[in-house]
This record gives structure tokens, sequence and C-alpha cells, in this order.
């Protein structure tokens, strides 16, 4: 009698780095266990920081994520992801890939096996057309050759506008971690968390910065990179370099406003994360924002991305300046945050039991 070989899910990360991006990777292999498909993750490259992750973590390599060296790390990972596979004795059932940098494993192992997930218009995340041109012919002729799960409903417009069909939704949403106190003493005017990559746009932080502090606002600002924390470092009223959520969630109870400067987002999560807490959020209109930036009233803090950061500093100083208003939206921000927690929580069960389904065929 043919013994039945169990269906399990394999989450492929470039490295365990401190992001939203790669938590909400983990929360997305959370969901699977809970819909009793047994996942795991395996991790490219090994970073200096890494997140703690509860999942099984496999490590491909030592090697340090490094940009300028990617390429000819490639090769390597592709070579030990090779074997990974021939010790295991072939590949599991559902191979979950989560960025660009993971695209060329999944050209080693069946298509039925290939499941892509979308937190953004990657090709969007790299400065100038011709560059951003290419790694969109690359990104989507390899999407095309799996299943694409979409972190939102923004992000399955874009790539159906791509051309590309998509199979699930994993609705990206805050952790229930992030729920905090909404009635706290508001100590702070601003929140922000500021990361590398032209797209995160440093240089606005650094000018708003400049500003509050010549308007003797206060701020906190929240880093998971050591560069960016001796910047601005004495420019802040509290610095958080790594913070756990905990953390995180104290900072966002004191602060009024959370800001986000950003020039393209997938998601952007930091934002949501703050809502949570009733900070109220200011956020340039970087795309995936709009998944929880829906009603009227947040879309008066959804600023376009022409506005300069002057005039979006003039808007964030007059609304926490406004008290009324700004405990009205601080209600209304929690209120979104709870609706969404029960939202996702559906949609992310039924992912799990659509894939465990496919999976067994």
């Amino acid at each position: 009698m043919m013994t039945r070989v169990p269906v399990e899910a394999v989450v492929v990360l470039p490295s365990l780095k401190i992001s939203g991006g790669i938590r909400e990777a983990f929360r997305l292999g959370h969901d699977l266990c809970e819909g009793d498909l047994p996942a795991s993750v395996l991790s490219m490259w090994d970073s200096p920081h890494p997140m703690e992750c509860a999942l099984p973590v496999t490590k491909l390599s030592g090697l340090r994520p490094r940009a300028i060296r990617a390429a000819l790390d490639l090769p390597v990972l592709m070579v030990r992801f090779a074997r990974w596979l021939r010790r295991r004795g072939g590949p599991p059932q559902v191979l979950v890939f989560t960025h660009y940098a993971t695209l060329p494993l999944a050209l080693l192992v069946p298509r039925r096996t290939r499941h892509f997930f979308v937190q953004g218009v990657e090709w969007n995340f790299v400065r100038g057309k011709v560059l951003s041109a290419m790694l969109r012919w690359i990104v989507v002729g390899i999407y095309r050759s799996g299943r694409i799960i979409s972190a939102n409903a923004f992000l399955s417009a874009q790539l159906r506008d791509a051309g590309l069909d998509v199979a699930f939704e994993a609705p990206i949403w805050a952790d229930p971690a992030f729920a905090g106190r909404v009635d706290a003493n508001r100590d702070l005017d601003f929140a922000m968390v500021l990361r590398k990559g032209a797209i995160k746009r440093l240089d606005l932080y650094l000018r708003f910065i400049e500003l509050a502090r010549a308007r003797g606002l206060r701020m906190v600002a929240i880093t998971p990179e050591d560069e960016i924390a001796d910047a601005v470092r004495g420019q802040v009223d509290v610095l958080l370099l790594r913070p756990d959520a905990e953390q995180m969630r104290s900072a966002y109870e004191r602060s009024r406003c959370f800001i986000l400067l950003s020039e393209h987002e997938g998601f952007g999560l930091p934002p949501l994360e703050a809502m949570g807490s009733g900070c109220v959020p200011i956020c340039r209109d970087s795309g995936g924002v709009r998944a929880f930036m829906q009603d009227a009233d947040s879309k008066d803090r959804l600023l376009p991305l022409d506005m300069p950061v002057d005039a979006i500093f003039e808007r964030a100083a007059q609304f926490v300046a406004g008290e009324q208003g700004r405990a009205r939206a601080s209600i209304a921000a929690r209120a979104c945050f709870d609706a969404g927690l029960r939202h996702v929580a559906d949609a992310r069960r039924q992912l799990a039991a659509s894939l465990l389904r496919q999976a067994g065929r």
C-alpha cells in the first residue's frame, strides 16, 4: 500500500531582515498552519538582525544580503536550493515565493508548486525606466508560470492591469498586538518609520523633522537601520532602533499622528499598525495605503505625491493642533483597524483551505 506524502508549504524569503514584508510572510505561514497546512520558512541569505520566527526555519547560506553582490550570490544559492530539494526527496506541494530575489529559485521546481505572495508591484521599487522595464518583463514572465497570491484588492487590480491572473487574495492587515489604548495621554505629535531605499524618501523625512523641530513639535522615529538612527539621533525626542511590537505600540499610544512619506508602498503597514492605538495617519498617496484609507475623513489625509514636503508639514501641524477633530479621527482609526482584523482573519482561513484542497489533488 502506497504511503500518502503529507501536504506541506514552504515560504521562501530572501532573508529574515526586519521589515513589514517579512512579518507578513511569517503571518501567512502561521495562517496556513492554523488552516491545517503545515508551513515552514526557507531563507536565502542570513540577516545580521533577523526577526524572530515561530515557524521552523532553514537557511540556505550564511551569506549576508547585499544588493551590490546579489547577482553573484544567486548561482550559489540556486545550487544550494537544488541540493535542499534533493535531500528532502523533492519539492513540497506548496512553495510560496515572496520577493523578486526569490524568483530564480522558482524556476527549479514544478509549475504546479509555484505560488507568489505579492505584496507590492516590485518593478516600481527600482529607480530608472530601463531597469524598471527589465525587472517588470522578468517578474511578469515568472509570475505567469505559477499562481499569484495578492496581498490586497488594490494590488490585484494593478497585477491584472499588467495582464496577470490573481488566483487568491491573502489580505494584509496589522497584527492584533498593535491594538493599544485610544484614550492614552499623547505627549508626542508625530511618529514615523524611517527606512533605506530610494522609494522610502528619507530625504523628505529629514526635511519634515527639520520643520517640526523649528516649530517645537515632538517626534518619535523608528528605524531598523543603524545609519539612519545615527543621522536622526538628537533631532527627534524619542528614537527606537529595532524595537519590538510592544515598544512600537507604546510609541503609537503616545503619538497624535503618523507620517508616511514613501513614494510607493505595496501596502504600507506601519500607518495601519499605528491606527490600532488611535494614532491617525497622514500619508502621501503611495498606493497600498488606500486599502485602509477609504472613508472620506481618511481621504482628506491622503496627500498627492507632488505635494511639497513643506506643505505636507503644514497640513500635519494644523491637524495635531485641532484637538477635537483629531480625537474623532483617532476613534475612527481604531474602528477601521478592528473591522479589518475580522475581515482578514476570515479571508486567510479561506486561503489556507483552498491551498490545502489544491495541493492534495
